[in-house]
């Protein structure tokens, strides 16, 4: 396969939680200013992109707010690549967004790239599980293309990240999936969203990967649920043909946080 020329530029958002009624508020804030300032900044930054990833939670469990998301990232101009959250509805997500600018896609290769977006909705738990129909896609495209880099992309946090009552809502069996990515050296890169915060790691030459909501965001390291008054943002990436990875997470100021936590269903 050639080696392109240039590295892909992706971007990354995550946990919009919209629903029908424009103003609706998660925590207190309010989930369209929040998509809207990112999406502002992303115009206005990033004019030019390969495509979008949307790492779950779309809507805030509300199945008829699927239309409002494709007509807030539609006007991009770029692909957009979804998977499904724990406050998602698999089914009508994959109905609704089955086709067009913004859709449920499994397996994406730009480049010398792939990317394999992972559902790790189980219903009825805020939790993740990753099917062993799940495991067999990421094990499948793997073995297909051994020549591409990759990055697996899923909505829950495969590995805990040291904040006490989000590390209960993991993937269940996140050993089951690196199971499978350590037979595979070829993969760069496991991002998600879920915990509404930044989280770096490496696992080997593996980055993991969290980004932050474009609604509330989640303080680190507490062992009950509080708000952060860090602003909503998104991360970029810049992945090069050698497989060589740069990314950053960008925040969008202003934004209004509320002053105090207010319970919440993640």
């Amino acid at each position: 396969m050639p080696i392109a020329a240039t590295p892909l530029r992706v971007l990354q958002v995550t946990d919009l939680h919209l629903k029908t009624q424009p103003g609706s508020r998660v925590w207190g804030v309010d989930v369209d200013a929040g998509l809207s300032a990112v999406l502002a900044r992303i115009r206005e930054r990033h004019p030019v992109v390969d495509f979008i990833l949307v790492t779950g939670d779309l809507v805030g469990d509300e199945p008829d707010a699927y239309e409002r998301v494709r007509q807030a990232l539609e006007p991009l101009g770029a692909p957009v690549h979804c998977l499904p959250g724990n406050h998602d509805f698999p089914a009508a997500l994959g109905q609704r967004l089955r086709d067009g600018l913004v859709r449920w896609q499994r397996h994406v290769i730009v480049g010398n790239w792939q990317f394999v977006l992972l559902d790790s909705s189980f219903p009825g738990t805020p939790s993740g599980h990753l099917a062993p129909s799940e495991l067999g896609l990421l094990d499948t495209a793997l073995a297909m293309h051994p020549e591409l880099h990759a990055m697996v992309c899923l909505h829950h946090n495969p590995i805990p990240t040291d904040t006490p009552w989000l590390d209960t809502m993991t993937v269940g069996n996140g050993e089951a999936l690196f199971a499978v990515l350590d037979r595979y050296p070829q993969v760069r890169a496991v991002v998600w969203g879920h915990i509404h915060a930044e989280f770096s790691a490496r696992r080997g030459d593996i980055h993991l990967l969290a980004t932050p909501a474009t609604c509330v965001q989640f303080k680190p390291g507490t062992a009950e649920p509080q708000v952060d008054e860090l602003p909503p943002g998104y991360r970029w990436f810049e992945l090069h043909p050698d497989g060589r990875l740069e990314t950053g997470v960008e925040r969008v100021e202003p934004a209004r946080m509320p002053a105090s936590a207010r319970r919440a269903p993640t």
